[in-house]
């Protein structure tokens, strides 16, 4: 795996990051690298959706039913898979 050197990093910015690696248990390196890593799949995440946006530039939107009814569907899931999730955790 490659390295990253970052240089001039002013000090309070680094004991900030310090102090909330040690709350989270974590190294520097190891609190740094889930920092990068996490920047990169948003990275990845937006560069997705503007391929999307691009692909569909120009056709006509989902009507506002169809829609409603997808987004209350996926509610519907969440909440039974939470329920599932309660009452296992409670047997």
């Amino acid at each position: 795996m490659p390295n990253v050197l970052i240089r001039d990093v002013p000090s309070d910015d680094l004991e900030q990051i310090r102090s909330a690696a040690t709350e989270r248990g974590m190294s520097l390196q190891a609190y740094l690298r889930d920092a990068v890593h996490a920047q990169a799949a948003h990275l990845r995440r937006r560069a997705a959706l503007a391929q999307t946006a691009e692909r569909l530039r120009g056709r006509p939107g989902v009507p506002e039913d169809e829609r409603r009814a997808v987004l209350d569907a996926v509610a519907d899931a969440h909440a039974e898979r939470a329920d599932e999730l309660t009452d296992r955790s409670t047997t």
